[in-house]
């Protein structure tokens, strides 16, 4: 990777693309900022672009912080945080942290992302990092494709939760789940999600109607109507808590925690012939 143009990063396979990778330029910050509140749902206020961004020790956004452009326009981008790790011998070893990486909601399901995860790793190389490290929020960072990039889950500790507030806990997954990517082949597609959970007066159940539009979720407008949906899935809680836990250790334990609670009926699923065909891609 060699700096062209002024801030041009590479060409090569992103030209193929269609894709311009270059570094933020001086003035940029507002929108930089803006960007990310944009593709993340409140990322934070300028003080805290400020403290990671301006603050940060040996830290140059000019160096660090790279552009997607997709057709002249800004598509997405990434962050690369450099810093030195102490090995066992006491010997510096140069690591780099991968971060705030986004793509702009008409560019999604584009490989925005993936150029910008691989242009970020070719930095880190350049810079001569040992280890790169990710630390992947599942409502924000995909960290089930991760493994594509070149990462290894590492560190597994166990962890137990318990849910006080499963109505809020709710809530909170579906805001994180609208800022989520889904195939366009679902743009239209209406489906239904009850949970059910125990309260001192006895079971309560949440359900809430949702459909697909421009690849995501949101609440579905018109008054809900089964005959109609797409997709109704049926689960408990605390059964909905492990599947997210899942997701966050990756494909396998995903999958796993979804094939268990659907063996032990905590997990039902009812398709319509019409999904079935999405999901197919007939």
């Amino acid at each position: 990777m060699r700096n062209v143009d002024g801030n041009v990063l590479n060409r090569g396979k992103e030209e193929k693309l269609g894709a311009r990778i270059r570094t933020l330029k001086q003035g940029e910050e507002t929108a930089h900022l803006d960007m990310l509140n944009l593709c993340f749902d409140q990322w934070g206020r300028k003080e805290e672009w400020k403290r990671k961004y301006e603050l940060y020790p040996n830290f140059s956004a000019a160096e660090n912080v790279i552009i997607v452009q997709k057709d002249g326009e800004w598509a997405g981008g990434g962050t690369a945080w450099f810093r030195h790790a102490l090995t066992k011998d006491c010997k510096k070893t140069r690591v780099y942290c991968a971060a705030d990486l986004y793509v702009h909601p008409d560019h999604r399901g584009r490989g925005v992302y993936s150029t910008a995860m691989r242009s970020l790793n070719r930095l880190a190389q350049k810079k001569g990092a040992v280890l790169g490290f990710a630390f992947p929020s599942i409502y924000r960072l995909p960290a089930i494709a991760l493994p594509k990039y070149g990462f290894v889950g590492v560190f597994h500790p166990m962890t137990h939760v318990f849910v006080l507030n499963p109505e809020k806990f709710f809530r909170f997954l579906i805001s994180r789940a609208k800022t989520a990517y889904l195939p366009e082949k679902f743009n239209g597609a209406k489906f239904e999600l009850a949970v059910s959970f125990d309260t001192p007066s006895g079971k309560r159940v949440i359900t809430d109607t949702f459909q697909v539009e421009k690849g995501q979720i949101s609440e579905y407008r018109g008054a809900p109507d089964k005959k109609h949906l797409d997709l109704t899935v049926k689960t408990e809680i605390g059964v909905l808590l492990k599947i997210v836990s899942g997701f966050y250790l990756g494909k396998r334990a995903f999958i796993r925690s979804l094939l268990s609670a659907f063996v032990r009926g905590r997990l039902r699923f009812r398709f319509s012939t019409r999904f079935i065909r999405l999901f197919l891609g007939l």
